[in-house]
């Protein structure tokens, strides 16, 4: 059945069936990804997807169904399953759903609708280039390039009817250099709406320098140090702590930052935007999962809390309105916060001109065990980390066996400065994540 005829018997079935508003998601996808091994396509995988979730209201409860098909007997099964969902959910909230608002047009560059061949032989050149750059390059253990494209579509009985396209490329490779007994590894990834910008040449320079400079690493003795938290591992840093920032979370106790509204929090230096109007970012969008407009928001603005994030459900119990953060993993999944394009603000000082003036630091480039060292809830982490010693100005070193330990929310007190060299982290989860370089008074080092 047609989608837009299969909603209209959809929520008249639902009215018949004592439903007080009704609200359909709906979901299609087409995904591209080839891997390279050895000159070789190691693997390829071309999908398309489509999927519909159905909210419904019933005695004042909400209940969930989903379907990936649409015919007549699937809309019996629809409601069938939303009503005994409900039936069997207890909320401490009167569910309700959006009616619409003032909605920004959103400016993407999507291209992704790329050649097969023309991808093929791209994440060829980055493996060729790759063994190419230097002798000590041992082998290519990821050249990857991800396409999709997708629409989404919410419509509900209330008179909200929104859709939006969306289009990413992601470029990966991954090398192992190797120099007599010591072997290393590096990589760089792009994420991007458009495939032309993508320069091949610049990943397999970033990820060949990166595995070539961590030759020779060593441990370094234990103590307090000056971080240089690399952007890269800094937006990650912030991806693993942004749920204290959710309003959700701190209604359930699983944030600190409860009663700060206003307060200051962070240094001087640090405004964290969230930003769903980012461009050339894979989490931007108009609208939410539950049809709220969505909007740029100071979340710290010069150190200073300004907002939680909000779904409908969170801003009601807080009396306020939703942030149009309100998302969900899949069709099938239930509405949590989560941001849409998280971000440190940039400085102005440059990285290279940032090392050169220090007397003792750590760069810190990776960490590790970021789902069992770190602690949303306390911001407490403690996780292994590689990077690079810098003495007088200079990298003397690169630095292995290490384990840096600190407190998010000291840290985020203790930023001296944000450089210039700012950049979004890989997708992984809900929302995208970025920051520039930041240097950090001090964290404990554990070393040998």
């Amino acid at each position: 059945m047609e989608l837009n005829k299969f909603i209209d018997e959809l929520f008249k079935r639902g009215k018949e069936e004592g439903f007080s508003d009704m609200e359909v998601y709906y979901i299609d996808s087409d995904s591209f990804e080839v891997n390279i091994y050895n000159q070789e396509v190691d693997k390829y995988n071309v999908n398309k997807n489509k999927g519909l979730s159905l909210r419904a209201i019933y005695e004042g409860r909400i209940g969930y169904a989903y379907t990936e098909k649409f015919d007549e007997e699937d809309i019996e099964f629809l409601i069938k399953n939303a009503k005994n969902n409900a039936l069997e959910t207890q909320t401490d909230v009167i569910p309700e759903f959006y009616s619409g608002g003032q909605y920004r047009e959103l400016e993407m560059d999507i291209n992704v609708d790329i050649d097969t061949k023309k991808k093929i032989e791209d994440a060829m050149y980055m493996e060729r280039r790759a063994k190419e750059y230097d002798s000590r390059i041992d082998s290519v253990n990821y050249c990857l390039i991800d396409t999709g494209k997708g629409r989404r579509k919410i419509v509900n009985t209330r008179g909200l009817n929104l859709e939006e396209e969306s289009g990413v490329s992601v470029a990966y490779i991954a090398v192992v250099a190797k120099d007599k007994d010591d072997v290393k590894s590096g990589s760089s990834f792009k994420v991007t709406s458009n495939y032309n910008n993508i320069d091949f040449e610049k990943l397999v320079k970033e990820a060949c320098d990166e595995a070539i400079n961590s030759l020779g690493a060593e441990s370094i003795p234990s103590g307090k140090y000056k971080v240089i938290l690399r952007r890269d591992a800094a937006a990650t840093l912030l991806a693993t702590f942004s749920s204290i920032f959710s309003g959700d979370a701190v209604q359930k106790g699983f944030s600190l930052l409860k009663g700060k509204i206003g307060k200051k929090i962070a240094s001087d230096k640090i405004t964290i935007l969230d930003d769903p109007f980012l461009k050339d970012a894979p989490s931007s969008c108009f609208f939410d999962d539950e049809g709220v407009e969505t909007y740029t928001k100071e979340v710290i603005k010069d150190g200073v809390l300004k907002t939680y994030l909000y779904d409908i459900k969170s801003a009601k119990k807080d009396g306020v309105k939703s942030t149009g953060n309100g998302f969900k993993a899949s069709y099938k999944s239930p509405v949590v916060v989560s941001p849409t394009n998280m971000y440190i603000v940039k400085g102005t000082l440059d990285y290279e001109e940032a090392i050169k003036r220090q007397e003792r630091a750590i760069i810190i480039t990776s960490l590790q065990g970021l789902h069992s060292g770190a602690n949303p809830v306390s911001g407490d982490f403690s996780l292994a980390a590689e990077g690079y010693l810098v003495e007088n100005g200079s990298i003397t070193k690169p630095v292995e066996q290490i384990t840096i330990a600190g407190n998010f929310y000291k840290l985020l007190e203790d930023v001296e400065e944000v450089l210039s060299d700012f950049e979004l982290a890989l997708p992984s989860g809900m929302g995208s994540y970025g920051s520039p370089s930041i240097i950090i008074k001090e964290l404990n080092v554990s070393g040998k």
